[in-house]
């Protein structure tokens, strides 16, 4: 009887890990993706061979990870763009947390390189971010790419507004 319940229990352990551990061991496996570039030819081949190398995007951007502006003013990030010569129909989406108001929601990418400017007014300090999403064709099949950037207030302007909210 003991015997029975020790080898229940045992099995009970051994499942409960191997689901804690398959999770986990596909929470990280993004992280795992090694960056081609920073090996050379033959070794750069074989990571894509092997397939441990991220697909290349189709619609690239290029912006800065985190911006700083300050609270009540309008502000701009400027985000260069390149898109393959069979694309079509692509336009950039953008999106923001409610500590943000963005002055346009949508740009259309009509060139096949170049830069947009996204601009925005930040209304609250706090964790914002602007969510740009690219939507298009190409070879016949519809593409979404998407991307984040995260925008701070500057120290400055927190304590400003701080000061200005204790005074009244």
């Amino acid at each position: 009887m003991v015997f029975l319940m020790v080898q229940k229990f045992i099995s009970i352990a051994v499942l409960l890990y191997l689901v804690l551990v398959s999770s986990q061991t596909a929470a990280c496996f993004n992280h795992f993706y090694l960056n081609p570039d920073n090996y050379g030819v033959v070794k750069g081949t074989a990571i894509k061979l092997a397939g441990l190398a991220p697909p290349e995007p189709i619609f690239k951007l290029k912006h800065p990870p985190v911006a700083k502006a300050t609270l009540g003013e309008e502000a701009e990030i400027t985000v260069e763009y390149k898109r393959p010569w069979r694309s079509s129909n692509v336009y950039m989406e953008l999106k923001s947390t409610s500590g943000i108001r963005l002055i346009d929601d949508s740009i259309a990418l009509e060139e096949f390189d170049g830069s947009v400017k996204v601009r925005y007014s930040l209304e609250k300090a706090g964790l914002n971010s602007i969510t740009i999403q690219v939507n298009g064709e190409h070879k016949g099949q519809s593409i979404t790419n998407s991307r984040m950037i995260y925008i701070r207030a500057n120290p400055a302007s927190i304590k400003a507004d701080s000061l200005q909210v204790s005074a009244q």
